[in-house]
């Protein structure tokens, strides 16, 4: 993405959204799933080239990832709160059969359950990872969704992107809404109405 030229035609194609599997902000954990094509330190600039066309990324980040440590959660959404405004998903590194990596921790003996897949459990890891518990990897991803999507988080931000034109405004406080409910239920219309109004007041008016 840092292709300029790249960047225009995808801006002159309508887009509006890009997904970008980011993985991790440790160039070790990088080099681990052989994606050191793929530079933490160019992250800011690649996404702020997309928003400058008005262009947002839907970025996803593994936790649970060997060089990852107990605060892996607070040290990527610092980084990811420098950025343009998008919106982060977190989930875990999970082992499927017939990998490398499913290969590489059964004969480690880190499997917990072999069989993951035939007893889904959401955000429990199904193997140890290197430098923390699965429980810990359980807190630190509940802590990057609980950081990345609180009503504060929401506020800072839509106000980030307060130039920019109110339909893209919206829809990013609307995504945001909804991306939150990828990790915390919001099944029903009640937990609609109290997610809505923990909001901080929208403000229309863009900022000229």
């Amino acid at each position: 993405m840092a292709d300029e030229e790249l960047v225009d035609l995808i801006a002159d194609a309508g887009a509006r959204w890009i997904f970008i599997g980011m993985e991790s902000i440790d160039p070790a954990n990088m080099a681990d799933v052989n994606k050191t094509f793929s530079k933490p330190a160019n992250y800011q600039g690649v996404l702020e080239g997309l928003a400058r066309r008005n262009i947002y990324a839907i970025t996803s980040f593994i936790v649970g990832m060997d060089n990852d440590t107990v605060g892996v959660a607070d040290r990527t959404v610092d980084e990811i709160e420098k950025w343009a405004p998008g919106l982060p998903v977190f989930g875990q590194l999970t082992p499927f059969p017939a990998t490398p990596l499913y290969d590489r921790l059964e004969a480690a003996g880190r499997l917990k359950r072999p069989k993951h897949w035939l007893d889904f459990a959401p955000f429990v890891m199904a193997h140890d990872p290197l430098k923390m518990s699965i429980e810990d990897a359980k807190k630190e991803t509940f802590a990057a969704w609980s950081r990345s999507y609180s009503p504060e988080r929401n506020f800072e931000a839509i106000d980030s992107i307060r130039h920019a034109p109110i339909d893209t405004r919206i829809s990013h406080l609307v995504a945001r809404l909804f991306f939150r409910g990828i990790y915390f239920p919001q099944m029903s219309k009640m937990a609609w109405v109290k997610l809505i109004f923990r909001q901080p007041p929208f403000d229309p008016q863009p900022d000229c």
